[in-house]
């Protein structure tokens, strides 16, 4: 008799009848294995990219002519890849990125709140809102890839679950780049006090960029421009003065945490560290919302409207419900404590939280502030100056007008005057339709290849292990006998009878 252990060898031409005999063991891996694959790809959640090209353009500093002399030298490969990185540097850097979250308002998600709340925890040095802007800039750093689209053209991808949201951040983004490029514009088109010889020759160039400034302050003067009870002295007194009673309640606190901090010394708690619960997790992403909508809601409306003071009512509410969960909590970790030490550790985690939410209240108040001071200062001194442009529109027009002619010396002089890099947006993202990420094909393709090779696995490991007889010359080489008759198996017997 053929031994358990001896190794049975499979025919290769037999594979064929093998697989057909047990065909059950390919088909149902296959088929359970692509439909599991299949199904998986409902419960992940999709990803969509939006892109946006940059067209650069980098003018030569000198003259067509000359250039056909010196010739036009080449980018290298190491020079476009260190630009393609110096440019993915910039456009994740953390300026960038701050006014990509505060332009858009990232910085009210309260996922994100949540996720800064239960890190504060274990870094209590630092303030929610310091936690909240790295936690930001972490994750849009994921999201944002930059690359090159051609020669003089970039192309900045940006992923995000929302396809609303990673268009407009895209957009956003090439928006920031465009402006960090050329902020310094405008200050030295405005620069040029007088013509002169040399101003004649540029009369193209100057009559574009001042029609181009008249055009930019007309469109910030709108943009500047504030609701009248926005912008009254009432409004702007009580901005200031909810400010100054923020920063007075702030140093209080400050003095008493102090206090506080000495005593719990005595009581050797001063390393006391309160477990935040549900609740208190709850309640500050809820007070951070409501102290970043007040914050809004001031570049908008006066103080004294009705939903600005509910906003500050619910907020009040707010952190007396916070002092009180914070009770139930310092009750439930410190409860084997004397009833003075667990009012005092109390008291001392209330004025911690409390310090929190109002930096960052006078944050929040301080920034509309400065933008409602910023607009009320600039609005002046924008009209001056538009119509001091316009004075020079004019001029320039008649200068253009005597000029237009020359066109030889115009091409010429237009050449020169392109002295700078200058970005542009070539092709706005469009909206994803379609999510890139999970890829439903790949997935049942990669299912149903795992489903044929394990089916594949289990019928060799069935042939393997089946010892039976199959063929008259096994039973002879195993026997050593030879084989005299055999009966024939009767599949359907129920038929013949």
């Amino acid at each position: 008799m053929e031994t358990p252990n001896e190794v049975k060898h499979i025919d290769i031409r037999e594979l064929l009848a093998i697989a057909l005999r047990r065909k059950w063991l390919v088909v149902l891996p296959v088929v359970i294995i692509t439909a599991v694959a299949y199904g998986s790809t409902y419960f992940l959640q999709p990803k969509y990219e939006a892109s946006t090209i940059v067209w650069i353009d980098k003018p030569a500093s000198v003259s067509r002519e000359l250039m056909s002399i010196v010739g036009d030298r080449r980018e290298t490969r190491e020079e476009q890849m260190s630009r393609q990185l110096a440019l993915q540097t910039e456009i994740t850097s953390k300026n960038f990125l701050l006014q990509l979250i505060r332009e858009m308002k990232l910085d009210d998600d309260a996922e994100i709140t949540s996720r800064a709340v239960k890190a504060r925890e274990s870094t209590p040095e630092y303030s929610l809102e310091e936690i909240k802007y790295n936690l930001l800039v972490e994750k849009l750093r994921g999201q944002i890839s930059v690359s090159f689209h051609g020669y003089d053209q970039i192309r900045i991808r940006v992923e995000s679950h929302d396809p609303f949201m990673a268009r407009s951040m895209a957009d956003r983004l090439a928006t920031i780049l465009e402006r960090e490029k050329a902020k310094y514009e405008m200050e030295k088109i405005l620069d040029n006090q007088a013509f002169t010889d040399t101003q004649l020759k540029k009369t193209e160039y100057y009559y574009q960029r001042v029609l181009d400034s008249l055009n930019a302050a007309q469109a910030r003067l709108s943009r500047l421009q504030l609701p009248e009870a926005v912008a009254s002295e009432a409004n702007h007194a009580a901005i200031s003065s909810s400010i100054e009673k923020t920063r007075l309640e702030r140093d209080d606190y400050r003095r008493e945490l102090a206090a506080l901090q000495s005593q719990l010394q005595g009581y050797n708690l001063a390393e006391a560290r309160l477990k935040y619960s549900d609740s208190i997790v709850t309640l500050r992403t809820a007070i951070d919302g409501l102290v970043a909508t007040y914050g809004n809601m001031m570049e908008k409306y006066a103080w004294n409207e009705q939903n600005v003071i509910d906003v500050n009512i619910r907020l009040n509410a707010n952190m007396r419900f916070l002092e009180e969960a914070v009770q139930s909590a310092v009750g439930a970790q410190y409860g084997a404590l004397p009833a003075n030490q667990q009012q005092l550790l109390t008291r001392y985690f209330i004025v911690k939280e409390n310090l929190d939410i109002l930096n960052s209240k006078e944050t929040r108040l301080q920034q509309p502030l400065d933008e409602i001071n910023r607009r009320i200062l600039l609005v002046p001194q924008l009209e001056s100056e538009i119509v001091e442009l316009q004075s020079r529109v004019e001029n320039a027009r008649r200068y253009r007008d005597a000029f237009r002619s020359e066109e030889t010396t115009a091409g010429i002089l237009s050449e020169q005057a392109r002295d700078r890099v200058k970005y542009r947006v070539v092709e706005p993202a469009q909206l994803p339709l379609e999510a890139f990420w999970p890829d439903k094909r790949k997935i049942i393709l990669l299912g149903f290849v795992l489903g044929l090779a394990l089916g594949a696995a289990f019928v060799f490991l069935t042939e393997l292990f089946d010892h039976s007889f199959r063929r008259v010359e096994d039973v002879e080489a195993t026997l050593g006998l030879p084989v005299l008759a055999t009966i024939p198996r009767v599949e359907n017997l129920k038929v013949m009878k």
